[in-house]
């Protein structure tokens, strides 16, 4: 697989969830004559657990950071970075439901090439919303993913392409000042089924931070 075909993959994932937001609009009713919708206004709306406030919030974020494999995988590779996408919304007060893409390459540690990695998953988070105007979100969260892992360059002579399923658990932070969100985290990925051939397991841990906007 190219490197054009590579990134091609992940803009093609980031393009997806980016589009989102569109779906996420509701229909527009003014409350009275004036034209103003009277609900924005409402003290219990606005961030308070209200069915027009945070919890209904709907944000778009990109994502960074360290990657790094566990096991066999772990013993080959060195540490290497992601970027990745993601489309978070918070139904209830509680809970927030994350859609994502998380694109990471890892280098080999005696050969030319690296171990890329396409992810595509979802996460629930569960966590209190805190402060004054509920800004502050801990979490903790856990979710299922499919990655495709695919070595590059002189690697591929030794190792083979897989495809794995995940479960990442997660725990972190998100923080929202007006329209703007921003958040960090660490994340233990579980992998199943994973077999390059010389490398037969590992898992995954990975840190970043995140920064975006709500809608």
């Amino acid at each position: 697989m190219s490197f054009k075909t590579r990134w091609g993959l992940g803009a093609f994932a980031a393009a997806v969830l980016l589009a989102a937001p569109a779906f996420a609009q509701d229909d527009y009713i003014p409350d009275d004559d004036t034209g103003r919708d009277e609900s924005i206004y409402d003290a219990d709306t606005m961030g308070r657990g209200g069915s027009g406030g945070l919890f209904n919030d709907f944000n778009v974020s990109v994502t960074g950071g360290l990657n790094a494999y566990t096991g066999d995988i772990g013993d080959d590779t060195g540490t290497g970075g992601f970027l990745g996408v993601q489309a978070n919304s918070r139904p209830l007060p509680l809970v927030g439901l994350e859609l994502g893409y998380e694109g990471a390459r890892n280098p080999f540690e005696d050969i030319n090439g690296g171990l890329w990695r396409h992810n595509v998953g979802a996460l629930a988070k569960v966590g209190p919303a805190l402060g004054a105007n509920g800004n502050l979100m801990p979490f903790v969260g856990a979710g299922i993913g499919v990655s495709l892992l695919n070595p590059s360059e002189d690697a591929e002579i030794l190792f083979d392409n897989d495809v794995v399923t995940e479960v990442p658990l997660a725990a972190g932070v998100d923080y929202k000042l007006g329209g703007l969100t921003a958040g960090a985290r660490a994340t233990y990925r579980f992998l199943g089924g994973e077999d390059l051939g010389l490398a037969q397991d590992g898992n995954i841990v990975n840190v970043g931070i995140q920064l975006g906007g709500a809608f």
